[in-house]
């Protein structure tokens, strides 16, 4: 029995079904091109929300932290209020925001930990009030400041910078009423700060795992700095193997539950 000819026919249709088959998957590829995982956001969304929490680059620009500026130079019957963080480096107070008084030329000048009324307040931790000590705040924003009221801002204990008001209102000084009050403001500015640096670290990983990190107004706290590790370690994750989503998920709530 000749059986070459019914093989012949067997591979000339297989020869067919294979090539119909590697066009069906070039036309499947076209369809549905492969692409990187992507953020559940888009990237007009992602600055959309950013907009929205206010997430500016410069504290000077923050309204929320401008209102209380305002509120307190109000409260105490100042003539401006401003408000310093540490520059680490330099180991100086730098403005970061001012209203009223020499707002336009104070923003961004240095103030020395040693030899100022802010600097006292900072070393300290207690409301310092009399007159400036370090004239050279007043030479850069050419104004006078007659009198001084100064808090320190602080973060888990430690001091991060001060806030500022200065001219009381008529020919008196600021009172112990005055102090009282802009301790309180001082408690509130400093809440504030740090909830711009913990917004500026998820932004940050909302950009994408290999964005580089961003420069926060002041040094994270142990358990920030323990949080942004792990919000990192996640977003890595989600950048590299989306698929492992899920696992790390079940993890975090079957330690959660145990906890």
């Amino acid at each position: 029995m000749n059986i070459t000819l019914p093989l012949r026919k067997v591979e000339k249709r297989l020869g067919f079904l294979a090539a119909e088959i590697a066009r069906l998957r070039k036309q499947a590829a076209q369809r549905c091109p492969k692409t990187e995982p992507s953020n559940s956001l888009s990237d007009s969304a992602q600055e959309a929300m950013v907009a929205y929490l206010a997430l500016t680059p410069a504290l000077g620009e923050d309204a929320l932290l401008q209102t209380l500026l305002k509120c307190a130079m109000h409260v105490v019957g100042a003539g401006g209020a401003g408000l310093t963080l540490l520059d680490s480096r330099k180991q100086k107070l730098v403005f970061r925001a001012a209203i009223g008084d020499g707002a336009e030329g104070i923003v961004g000048q240095e103030v020395p930990l040693k030899g100022s009324r802010h600097g006292l307040a900072f070393a300290t931790g207690e409301v310092q009030t009399d007159t400036p000590m370090y004239a050279g705040v007043e030479k850069a924003a050419q104004a006078r400041f007659r009198n001084v009221l100064v808090a320190p801002l602080q973060i888990a204990g430690e001091s991060v910078g001060t806030i500022s008001a200065v001219n009381k209102r008529g020919t008196g000084h600021f009172s112990a009423d005055d102090m009282a009050a802009y301790k309180l403001f001082a408690d509130l500015g400093a809440v504030i700060v740090r909830q711009r640096c913990r917004e500026q670290v998820l932004r940050r990983g909302g950009a994408g795992a290999r964005r580089s990190s961003v420069a926060l107004p002041v040094t994270l706290a142990p358990e920030d700095r323990q949080l942004l590790e792990l919000f990192d370690s996640v977003t890595r994750v989600r950048h590299d193997h989306p698929e492992w989503l899920p696992l790390v998920k079940q993890f975090v709530e079957s330690m959660a539950r145990s906890a």
